[in-house]
This record gives C-alpha cells, structure tokens and sequence, in this order.
C-alpha cells in the first residue's frame, strides 16, 4: 500500500500502483504499458497543475492517470476487447477506481479528439465496451440518400435488422419503442445538428439501466467526432469539384498553347532561317555578313527559348491534373521537370501504401512539393535536392531538403507578403486546413528544409465496418 501522510497521498505513488494493477494482466505488453503510463503522468500532471493538495485532489490525480492510460492504449483497444474489458475491472477492484468515472474522463480526453478520422469514432466505441456492461456497440449515421447505415461496430456479432430499425426511428426524431428494460439501448448523439447520429448498445441481462448511463457518457464526444467528419467530408466534395474545373481550365490551356503559339513559334522560326538563307548573299557582296548574321543567331537562340519556355507551361498544365494519375508517378514527375530545367537530379524516396491517401491529401502535398521545388529553382542554387514521402500507422509524413543557399525566413515571408507573393504562407494555410502540421526551417547558407504531416484520414461517415450485413 501506498505511503499516507496527514490523510493524504502522493500521487506519483498512486501513479505506481495503478501501473501494477495494470501490468498485473497478459495485456498490454510492459514495454507498450511503460511507455503509455509515461504519457499519461505527464498529462495528468498538466491537468491538475497548480491545484491545491489534499485526499480529494489525489483521488482526481488517480482518476485522471488511469484515464490517460486508457487514451494511449485507444489504437489498440478495439483489438483487445476481453483484455480491455479485464483491465477496467481490475481498476475498480483493485484500485478502487470506478470504472463509470474513469469512462467518463478517458471519453472526453483531448487525444482522442484528435486521432485520425475514423479512428476517432471506433476509439470511442472501444472505449465504451471497456468500461460498459455492453456486449456490443454500433454507431449509425444518415447516408446520401437518407438512410441508415452502420458507420462503425464494435464487440459480439454484427448490427442485427432490430438495430438498424431502430437507428431509423431515432434518426427520423421519434423515441425507442418499448419499455426501458430492453437489452437494445438506443440513443441519439448530441450535437448542434438534430439527427446527426446514433449511439445503439446492446446490454448485458439485467444491466440495461447501468448501460445507459455509461451510454450517455459516450454522446457528446461521438457527436462532435460525427460532426466533424461529415463537415470534412462535404469540403472534400466542394474541393473535388473546384478541383475538376480547375483541371478542365488547365487542360484546355495546355491544348490551346500548343495548337496556337507553339505552332506560330515553329512558323516564325521556319520564316527567320528563310530570310536568312535569303539575306546571305546581300551581306556577303557588303562585307557586313558577320556582324549581321550573330545579331540572327541571336534572334534565333531567343526564339528557341520561347518555344521551350512555351512547352514547359504547356506540359505543367497537362502535369498539374494531378487527381488522375497514380501519386507516385506525379512525385516522379516534378522531379523530373525539375531535374531537365536546373541539371539537379532530386532524390525521391516513397514508402507505404500512398495509393490509399485521400485525393485532397494528394493534391495538397503534390502542390507543396511543386511549390517547393520551384523554390529551389528560383531562389536556392542548391546541388542536392531531395523529396520524401511515407505513409505510416498516423499519417503522410514529407519532407523537401535542398543544401542551397538558405534564407532568413522571417524577413522573406514578410516581403512575399507585402508583394503579394503567397507562396510559402499558402503552403502553410493548405496544410493546417487539412488538419495537418508544416514546418518550415532555414537560415542564410542553407540548407533549407520544408517537413509537412498530414493525419490519416478515412471519413467516418462514408466507411462502414467490415462484415456490417445488411438489413
């Protein structure tokens, strides 16, 4: 047992027996364990900073630690149901933790509103039948044509015809047929948006009334995630469609380049080596032909360089349809236009699955690495470039590092600004609305490094759980 002194405990000690409570089991591993349980003294300790001791602060200090632990362990919960379900018990028998407050702390624990779309509703529902007396728990939601459909699942079976009926009923805005004492629990999420969703559980025998009230913990946390997957979902519909008129414009204007002025470029430089066949025998009889004939060459040299500054635009305009071609390719690409304008050869690393990344993520960094690299063109004189990609367990992480000469950030970004040069400041803007992160660091002398993360993203309302059967 703990130390006390004058009525009172040390939290760090409670801290250290919950962590053996918890370690007393076959799940989760120590190492994992040890590591979470560092994360969560740290947050808990940030929450009650600056709180005044006392037996109750401890006991809140208790509280908080065990809800921490169980935000770090979220990923893995929906995959260790049992062992998670043993932990909570273990917990309150042990610890003298209740496993209904915990619930109601580690549902509304900031972390988990920040997971990966998709991985935040499942996490919620994970946690619920951790703590709850509920042998399953599904989330339901409003399709485009109006219908319910099973979002995500989560414990025994699947979502029975009987959910599904009622999941329609309360998203329609009428209340649960039936008594209170039914197995069968559904209730809708609260959020700003009436028939945004449902919470449907099915209890343990006998243990309905206590479902419930774990349930009702549950509401405004999936509500808020609902929410913020359906309005992310209807900007990725707005951006698609921005998107495709854009690419019709960039399209036609590649088309329109090369069927109009590259095709008068090839005309005119035809007609200037005429008149200079021509012109030759004039100049020879004057004496004037070689002072005469570089000023052609001259003109000559800076029509061919029209004409290759024409088809670079016409062929980004072509690239820049980006959507519609595999990403890895894309990335290949820009390389390669980068290397055939500057004689630097980047190196491109890609790694995981980046197929599966959602189109705006794709468009988003395939503009940042454009941006990026047009940069270094520009501005950069750099010898060695380079651009990597990955895609991991929490999202796409880039990065594009070149050893140029570098830049004082601050001052550059002020200047662009007052030039109206949005460049680097909407490399920013494009990622924080994606809810992703972007760092930019660089100094006079070099190098100069742009990294970008971008959360996984698999909208919660348009994915439903493997194996959900239709009613």
């Amino acid at each position: 047992m703990p130390d006390r002194s004058n009525g009172s405990i040390s939290p760090p000690r409670d801290f250290e027996e919950i962590e053996r409570h918890l370690a007393s089991g076959s799940w989760p591993s120590r190492n994992t364990l040890s590591a979470v349980c560092a994360g969560a003294r740290e947050r808990a300790g940030a929450r009650l900073a600056g709180a005044a001791p006392g037996e109750l602060q401890n006991r809140r200090a208790a509280l908080l630690f065990a809800a921490e632990v169980f935000g770090g362990l979220a990923a893995e919960l929906s995959s260790h149901q049992a062992e998670s379900r043993e932990l909570a018990r273990r917990l309150e028998q042990r610890a003298g933790l209740p496993r209904l407050e915990i619930a109601r702390e580690a549902l509304r624990a900031p972390d988990l509103t920040v997971l990966a779309q998709g991985n935040a509703g499942e996490a919620q529902l994970a946690l619920l039948l951790a703590f709850a007396p509920l042998r399953s728990a599904s989330l339901w939601t409003l399709d485009a044509a109006g219908a319910a459909r099973c979002a995500r699942h989560l414990g025994e079976g699947s979502p029975t015809p009987s959910a599904r009926k009622l999941a329609r009923t309360l998203l329609a805005g009428e209340r649960q047929p039936g008594g209170r004492r039914s197995e069968q629990i559904g209730m809708p999420l609260r959020a700003p948006q009436p028939g945004l969703g449902v919470l449907i559980g099915r209890a343990e025998p006998r243990e309905a009334a206590a479902a419930r009230a774990f349930m009702r913990e549950a509401l405004a946390p999936l509500g808020s995630i609902v929410e913020r997957d359906i309005l992310l979902a209807r900007n990725l519909a707005d951006q698609r469609t921005l998107l495709e008129a854009s690419e019709r414009k960039l399209t036609r204007l590649g088309f329109d380049l090369h069927d109009g002025p590259l095709q008068d470029i090839v005309l005119l430089g035809e007609d200037l080596r005429l008149f200079r066949e021509q012109l030759g025998p004039v100049l020879a009889e004057h004496g004037e032909d070689r002072r005469l004939e570089g000023r052609l060459e001259d003109l000559e040299a800076q029509l061919v360089a029209l004409e290759e500054t024409l088809r670079v635009i016409s062929s980004s305009a072509h690239a820049t349809v980006l959507t519609n071609r595999p990403f890895e390719a894309a990335v290949r690409n820009l390389a390669e236009a980068f290397a055939s304008r500057t004689g630097v050869q980047p190196r491109v690393t890609l790694e995981g699955d980046l197929a599966s990344i959602s189109p705006s993520q794709r468009i988003a960094l395939l503009s940042v690495i454009q941006e990026a690299l047009n940069n270094v063109r520009e501005h950069s004189s750099a010898r060695h470039v380079e651009v990597d990609v990955a895609l991991g367990p929490d999202g796409v992480v880039a990065q594009i590092m070149d050893d140029g000469c570098g830049f004082d950030l601050e001052k550059v970004l002020v200047s662009a600004a007052s030039r109206g040069r949005i460049g680097l400041a909407g490399i920013h803007e494009r990622v924080r609305l994606l809810g992703g992160v972007c760092r930019l660091e660089s100094r006079p002398g070099g190098p100069t490094t742009i990294s970008i993360v971008l959360p996984r993203w698999q909208p919660l309302v348009e994915t439903a759980t493997a194996g959900v059967a239709a009613a």
